[in-house]
Order: C-alpha cells, then structure tokens, then sequence
C-alpha cells in the first residue's frame, strides 16, 4: 500500500458497473430530497429572489424576452438567461415559489452531473464520480445556491461545462474539427454572459493563464480551440439579445448593468458591508462544508498526481479566488464557479485514498446528535413567536444540515459507497428533507409578506400600495402590484390624508440580530428594537381599517412588526 494511503476492509455496494448504470438517478434522487422539500413553502427571501421572481411576472405580462422589469421599472442587474428559464417554469407550473426556484434546482443537479462526469474521466472509476456527485450536492454553499431564485447556479453550471470542454479539447488526443466538445465550450460560454455576464468569460478564461503560464508551464495546442469561429459563436448568442436591449434601454442597460452592477461593485461597497481582506480564504471553508475538511488530503493529493488535468483543476479553483480577492463588495457565492474543480480534486483524493487528519475527521461528526433534534426544536420554539426562540432555532438548522455533511463525508472517506453507508447517506438526507418541510411551513406563517397578501386579496386590484419604512420587494411579488416605497414612516401619514382608496405598509418595529448580541454584551439595553417608531405612528384616520402584523425576515434575520393601513 503506499505511502499515505489508506485501504478500506468493506465492500463497496456502489461498485464502477452499477454507478455507471446507476449514478445518475441515485444523484437526482438525492437532489429532490435535499432540495425540494420546503421549497414551494418558504417564501422568496429579500432582497434578491423577490426582485428575480417577479420580474420575470412582469416579463410576462409585457410580453417581452429582452428587458427585465421589477415594479414597474428597468432591472439591469442581470442578462435575462434565468429570468427565461423561469418562465418556462411559470408556464409548466404558475406563478409561485416553486417554480421561481425550480432553475436553481435543476442547474445543480446537472452541475453534479458535470462534476461526477469529470471526477469519473479523471480517476478511471465510476464510484469516484458519484462521490464527486454526492460532494458537490451536500456542499453547505450548493445547499444554500441551489434552492434559491437567483442567477448563481445556472452561471455556475454553465462555467463548469466550458472548463470541462477546454480540459478535454486542450488534454486528449487531437480531435476532429467542430467537435462535439467545441460546441459545448463556445455555446457554455455564449449562455454564460446571458446568464450572469462577464464572470462566466472571466474564470475560464484567468484559468487558463494560470495554467498555461504559473503551474503547467508547457505549450498547449490553442488551435484546437478554434478560437475565431468560437468567439463569433459566443458572440453572436450575447449580441441576439444584447443589441435590441441596448436599443430599447437607449444604452442604459450597458451603462447600468455593466457600469453600476459589475465595475462599481469592485470599487465601491454595496449594501453597508465592510471590505475584509482576505475574506474569501475564510467564507470558503464553510461554503465548502464538509468538503473543505479534507483539503489537506486533496493537497496530498495533488502534489502525488501533479498532471496536466490536475493543474488545471487547480488554477479553476483558484481563478475566481484571485478574481474576487481585491473586489470590494464580498458575498460568500462569488468564488463557487470554482468550487466544482475543487470537488473533483476530491474525488481524486477518495480514490486514492489518502489518509484524512484525523482532527478534521473528528470535527465533521460534530452535531451529529442535533441532526434529529434540531428541526424539531425548530418546529416547537419558532411558534413561540419570540426573537430569541427564533435565533436559537435556526442556529440549531444550520447544525442539523452542517451534521449530515459531516456524517456523508466520513462514513464515505473511510468506506466508500457500502450498503451501510448508502442507507445512512438517505436517512440522514430523509431526516433533513423533513426539517426542511417543517421549516418552511413555519416559516410561511410568520413571513409578513404573506400575511399582508393575505389582507389585501379581496381588494381592488389597481388600489395604491405603499411601503413606509417597510422596504422589501417581496411586498410586490406577493401582492403582486406596483408599490411605491420610502424610508420614512411619517410619510404614511400624508397618504392617507390623500383622496382615494390607499393601502400602507408602515414599520412600526424591528428587532435585529446585531441588536440583540449588543443586548448580550451589554453595549444596548436588552430587548430592545433596532427601530422602534411607534411614537411616531399615532394614526387616527376616520374610515381608515388598521391591523397589525408581525412576523420572521430570513434575509435580514430579524423580527419586524408593521402596521397595514386600509382606506377603501
């Protein structure tokens, strides 16, 4: 046995003819049980999924496939590549949280397929591949992407298939011309920008540079690429849409879009959020949960099979990390078009199974126990309706999801894919899925959006509806109608002075979660709101219905208390 290389006394169950046959229905199966129960129940968390989910609404109801509109205005943060997608949902499906999210799902299951399709190339071994698949699908970051109405997965899968195009075209024995494989990277990359925009060019293309000039370091055969005829491909799929956008938007959507939404992101911080060098070197161990826990064996790993494929894999992963590295808004997402490579170094690891720490062995089991307690205790304390109930609860969610990587990655690491292993890979996954329903049932029934949907279903459907203080776009998917928003909660009171029929949304309190550690420590007084206007909201309006809804934002981790006013 060599050196650092562990054997495993059981008997793999998932041997290489049955993943072959098998592999691809076992990861599907494994998809719809992480990630469609609570789906269709939780609601769209602002501030994205809302603006995503109903401009695709408003797509719809212009009759339009070029331009993206939320409320009623131009939405230049993204190409209209998902918001294509959803629709076709919406048709199949209706309009609903399902259905806005159904892409993400989709893209991640392929994604893995990509994944175990290249883990399985690289090692020779089809039960590799469905570890790769397996990895990629119970990843803490895939789970958290990939049941989101956004435009990260489809990106991601897209980016995946063009590394694995430039990985064959660039690695095997010469092929034909116009192959199989050229299409898929000049096509990958065409649907790439429409998907997310410059990013999906950007990861393969520094990849190459890095692998070409910093770790392989020998020539490669770049007109197998056939990069003219390509890039007029690619090209001419972006310049479809993005000429008539252009045109109808007067250049707008070039100067906003790419502008605003791409280069001031780089420079300027979004959001209120603070630059942290070095911010992705750290996110990225817990996006890659479990996973990341055996990067030393993957090291290991690479240093022993330091070829032209791995090379490549390594400077993929490395590509968006040095991309983001200086970029001055910073969300954990933005590296994981990388992480697929990552995941198939992983999968080389396993096959040769090199010898994990066994204090990182011992980490991933941790929370194990919480795996069946912890969404119950959710279900329970979340109907108690207190802030602090909540906060714990969630906490002990994340442990539960965080506990069933774990238990994945070390009963597969130490035996591979064994009948025993099998069977507690899909309990621990059943026992989620049945946390995650759950969760999402009581999250619905504390969502304020919802319950302000609720109220105003029975009125007019042209009847004004304004947010005062209450910002959050998922006001306008759920009740579907253009609403006007501010900041300021006194304007509530000039609206209802107005003539004519009114409804408002006016924030009376907020409980946050920074708020209520600054209570813990001392530095605020203890149960006290973040916002509390209620002294400034003594509204007494003849003909005026008043009710008062209170309820749980996922996003922003807080608990708000608003007031709907009503005037027929």
């Amino acid at each position: 046995m060599p050196n650092g290389v562990m054997g495993s006394s059981a008997t793999p169950f998932w041997n290489d003819q049955r993943c072959r046959q098998h592999g691809w229905w076992v990861l599907l199966v494994l998809a719809l049980l992480l990630y469609l129960p609570g789906t269709s129940t939780i609601p769209l968390m602002d501030r994205d999924e809302p603006r995503f989910a109903h401009a695709t609404v408003e797509m719809m109801d212009r009759d339009t496939w070029t331009i993206p509109y939320f409320n009623g205005a131009y939405r230049f943060d993204k190409p209209p590549l998902t918001y294509w997608w959803m629709r076709l949902h919406y048709f199949l499906l209706g309009v609903n949280e399902l259905a806005a999210r159904l892409h993400s799902i989709a893209a991640v299951y392929l994604t893995a397929l990509v994944v175990a399709g290249m883990a399985r190339k690289l090692t020779q071994n089809a039960s590799a591949g469905l570890v790769a698949g397996v990895a990629w699908l119970t990843s803490l970051q895939s789970l958290v992407h990939g049941r989101l109405c956004v435009a990260d997965m489809p990106m991601i899968l897209l980016v995946a298939l063009a590394c694995r195009a430039l990985l064959e075209l660039l690695t095997e024995p010469p092929l034909r011309r116009w192959h199989g494989w050229f299409w898929c990277l000049w096509l990958s990359l065409g649907a790439g920008f429409l998907a997310k925009g410059p990013i999906a060019w950007l990861v393969p293309a520094l990849a190459l540079v890095l692998w070409r000039w910093v770790f392989w370091k020998k020539p490669l055969p770049w007109g197998r690429l056939q990069a003219v005829s390509g890039l007029c491909i690619a090209l001419a799929m972006v310049a479809a849409w993005g000429v008539p956008a252009l045109i109808e938007t007067n250049g707008a959507f070039w100067k906003t879009g790419m502008g605003e939404h791409v280069v001031k992101r780089g420079t300027d911080v979004f959001n209120g959020r603070k630059f942290v060098p070095g911010f992705y070197l750290l996110t990225t161990w817990l996006s890659l949960f479990p996973w990341m826990g055996f990067a030393l064996p993957v090291w290991r790993s690479l240093r022993i099979n330091w070829t032209a494929q791995t090379s490549f894999l390594a400077a993929w992963f490395l590509a968006p990390q040095l991309i983001f590295f200086f970029y001055a808004t910073q969300l954990p997402h933005y590296v994981m078009p990388g992480y697929p490579a990552f995941i198939v170094l992983l999968a080389l690891a396993w096959q040769n199974r090199i010898r994990a720490v066994p204090v990182a062995a011992k980490w991933l089991t941790l929370g194990m126990a919480a795996l069946i307690a912890g969404g119950w205790m959710f279900a329970m304390q979340i109907q108690q309706g207190s802030i602090r109930d909540l906060m714990y609860s969630a906490l002990l969610v994340l442990t539960c999801v965080l506990a069933v990587g774990g238990a994945v990655a070390c009963a597969v690491w130490k035996q591979g894919m064994t009948r025993r292993n099998t069977v507690l890979v899909f309990l621990t996954v059943a026992l989620t899925s049945l946390s995650l329903s759950l969760l999402g049932q009581q999250l619905r029934s504390t969502s304020v959006p919802v319950r302000v949907a609720g109220q105003l279903g029975t009125l007019p459907s042209d009847m004004a509806l304004h947010g005062c203080g209450y910002t959050e776009p998922s006001l306008v998917f759920y009740t579907n109608r253009i609403s006007q928003f501010t900041d300021d909660v006194n304007e509530a009171k000039r609206l209802l002075q107005q003539s004519g029929p009114v409804a408002v949304v006016v924030l009376k309190r907020e409980w946050t979660l920074d708020r209520w550690f600054k209570g813990l420590l001392g530095t605020a007084p203890k149960g006290t709101a973040a916002k509390d206007h209620t002294a400034s909201l003594q509204i007494e309006s003849v003909g005026v219905q008043s009710q008062m809804i209170e309820g749980f934002n996922v996003a922003r981790f807080s608990w708000a208390e608003v007031q709907l006013l009503i005037k027929r």
